[in-house]
């Protein structure tokens, strides 16, 4: 087992090391042992791990124990546990996502090639509109963002690689063909946010193809100085780029 004092893992041994660490701590959520309180502990620090981006200010824990359930102390104990195998970190008297923890979600992705394949269009997209621009793409039920290309507007609310989105945010609107909502353009396989979400955000997102036939999500983001649908017409394009690209990357045997 890896311990608090021990070098952090790099990897997909980071994954491991964290189910080790909280597994063998002894420290089960609401009070149940064995493998149920295992499972117990796992899901306490994912929903911590969740709800960390959100939760800033002078009573973080307090927060986090509000926001996710889980009791105040326990919280302060997964933190150290998450801490030790690389997953948060303190600044000062906050706690965030660490690098090492970010970086392993960059790797996972729904087809080969794909970050690197969109990252370019991104890039040009970002210049073109000033806006976040985020790869997202539907993991088990959720909506994550693979990648992100940050804009030049502070908009209300980190969005980074790894932030789950909701499930009404645009871009988890158009990983759902056939959502029935307003806000959805079926034919163009896109969907728009008017601080439908948050208050001052407003997002556009649309479909890009790969070649299984499966879709993400090429989502902007702007404050709501920016219409949606300002931005639309460069966000097809760039999102038919990289469709295009995937349809050229050769597949892995």
């Amino acid at each position: 087992m890896v311990g608090v004092e021990g070098a952090r893992p790099g990897g997909d041994q980071q994954a491991l090391a964290l189910s080790a660490v909280l597994a063998g701590s002894g420290d089960h959520v609401g009070g149940q042992g064995g493998a149920g309180g295992q499972r117990s502990v796992l899901q306490g620090a994912f929903a911590v791990l969740r709800a960390l981006p959100d939760a800033r200010g002078e009573h973080q824990v307090r927060d986090l124990a509000a926001a996710t359930g889980v009791p105040r102390a326990t919280v302060h104990r997964l933190l150290g546990q998450l801490r030790a195998v690389g997953a948060v970190e303190r600044v000062g008297d906050q706690w965030g996502l660490a690098p090492d923890l970010l970086s392993l979600t960059r790797r996972i992705e729904p087809a080969a090639g794909l970050r690197r394949t969109a990252q370019e269009p991104m890039r040009a997209l970002r210049e073109q509109t000033g806006a976040t621009v985020a790869l997202v793409v539907a993991s088990e039920g959720s909506h994550v963002a693979l990648d992100v290309v940050n804009g030049r507007e502070r908009l209300p609310v980190d969005i980074f690689a790894g932030r789950h989105l909701p499930a009404e945010a645009a871009a988890a609107l158009v990983l759902r063909p056939g959502a029935a909502c307003a806000r959805v353009d079926q034919v163009r396989h896109a969907a728009m946010d008017r601080q439908d979400i948050i208050e001052g955000l407003h997002c556009y997102a649309t479909a890009v193809f790969l070649a299984d036939g499966h879709r993400v999500a090429l989502q902007i983001s702007t404050t709501a100085r920016h219409d949606p649908l300002e931005f639309a017409a460069v966000t097809h394009v760039a999102a038919e780029r990289i469709t295009a690209a995937l349809r050229r990357e050769p597949r892995l045997q």
